[in-house]
């Protein structure tokens, strides 16, 4: 059976490779040629029981494995915005974090699959920052069912691969704690060895907590820590989380020591922040203006932070192409946070013939979310001044229509006598 797959059958104390003739001539039954796994070491730290990490898996069915190897996968992302992260004195959230397709009589929850293998696994679940280049650990902590220290760990399979999360908690660390609670989260993850896919220090980064949950770290790791900890702190964004989801794998020993590339999920909103809220577009004043801009218009809105918000005009060609400008308009031409007064942009092409729609929206800075888009009209702009003038008699009223009079009355009274002599 040259080039297929291996088989493995997993038992209460051991697994034993039946076929193991990979073309690739790969040692490692879970990676298959695939880099996103990595060996762990045993997780005994943080009061955890060795055993809910490095158990025997018990009895079960072969485990299948497949060229394309085993990974993780998001099924259900989390809802980005309605759910609102609680203070510890605040008691326990009133249900869990929903997911993103979540309604009122259908609801969901983050759900993630383990693809490409059956069998018994393990997946951690983390909060991480959102970051647009470098991941790190977020203070708040994770609570609920099968949640410890801030994290949450539950056991899957051996058959059913995908795993629904209903009870989801986030507890809002305060601010003075930031830093404290941080140096905490950095040392569980570095000696637990599930640090991988976050940056807790350059020097740190690459080495996984291999090997560190049987001793002790170095006065200069510790240093290391608290250094990164006091930094990532300030620069902290505590109204806003991801969830980073870590499968676990287990070894030829039962041990669960192989880790999938981690996943991360979408950034979640905590909804009492001031940028939580979902931008709309209530109304506007004008719905259409000329191609040299400058038009000002009076639009109503739900709630924005007037440093936060911007106005975006654009258009989307044929190929794909996009124009945009913005609105001008500062701080103070937001009033009360749910009105703009701004001035229109001036359109791409000033020597346009005909009308031209384009759409406009509200854009917020910080993570570039964007409200519904409403059509915005631009006029060309009319250079004969013969043509303006007819434009403007044409809607100027015709007071001899209104009064009764007529060509040759005579300017009539407003009952209509005529100016003239009587006959």
């Amino acid at each position: 059976m040259e080039g297929e797959t291996s088989v493995l059958i997993l038992n209460e104390q051991t697994a034993t490779i039946l076929e193991r003739r990979l073309m690739m001539g790969d040692e490692d039954t879970y990676r298959l040629g695939v880099p996103g796994i990595y060996g762990i070491d045993d997780y005994n730290a943080l009061d955890i029981p060795a055993t809910i990490f490095n158990s025997p898996m018990g009895p079960t069915d072969s485990a299948l494995q497949t060229n394309d190897g085993p990974y993780l996968q998001i099924v259900e992302q989390p809802k980005q915005r309605g759910f609102r992260f609680r203070y510890g004195c605040e008691g326990p959230s009133h249900g869990g974090l929903p997911g993103a397709s979540s309604e009122k009589n259908k609801k969901t929850y983050p759900t993630v699959k383990i693809c490409n293998y059956v069998g018994q696994a393990k997946i951690v679940v983390q909060l991480v920052t959102f970051g647009r280049d470098t991941v790190h650990l977020h203070a708040h902590s994770l609570v609920g069912k099968q949640c410890e220290k801030g994290i949450c760990l539950i056991q899957v399979g051996p058959k059913e691969m995908i795993t629904t999360f209903p009870n989801l908690g986030i507890l809002h660390v305060t601010k003075k704690n930031v830093a404290n609670t941080l140096e905490q989260r950095m040392t569980q993850a570095y000696v637990m060895g599930y640090n991988n896919g976050v940056l807790i220090h350059q020097e740190l980064n690459h080495q996984h907590g291999e090997g560190y949950s049987q001793r002790e770290l170095t006065e200069h790791e510790k240093k290391l820590i608290h250094e990164a900890s006091i930094q990532q702190a300030r620069e902290m964004d505590l109204s806003v989380v991801r969830l980073m989801f870590t499968a676990l794998l287990p070894d030829s020993s039962c041990q669960f020591t192989r880790k999938l590339e981690p996943v991360i999920s979408d950034p979640i909103y905590d909804s009492k922040a001031p940028n939580a809220s979902n931008l709309r577009i209530v109304r506007m004043d004008k719905t259409a203006g000329c191609v040299i801009g400058g038009d000002e218009v009076y639009l109503l809105c739900d709630k924005v932070q007037k440093d936060d918000i911007q106005v975006r005009f654009y258009e989307e060609d044929e190929n794909g192409g996009i124009w945009e400008a913005f609105g001008d308009f500062g701080p103070t031409d937001v009033h009360r946070q749910f009105a703009i007064v701004f001035r229109t942009p001036k359109y791409r092409d000033v020597d346009i013939s005909k009308p031209a729609s384009v759409f406009v929206q509200l854009r917020r800075k910080s993570d570039n979310e964007t409200s519904e888009p409403k059509p915005f009209t631009y006029y060309p702009l009319i250079k004969d001044k013969e043509e303006v003038q007819r434009k403007r008699l044409k809607l100027l009223p015709n007071f001899s229509d209104h009064f009764g009079g007529g060509p040759g009355s005579g300017g009539g009274g407003v009952y209509g006598g005529g100016g003239g002599a009587g006959g």
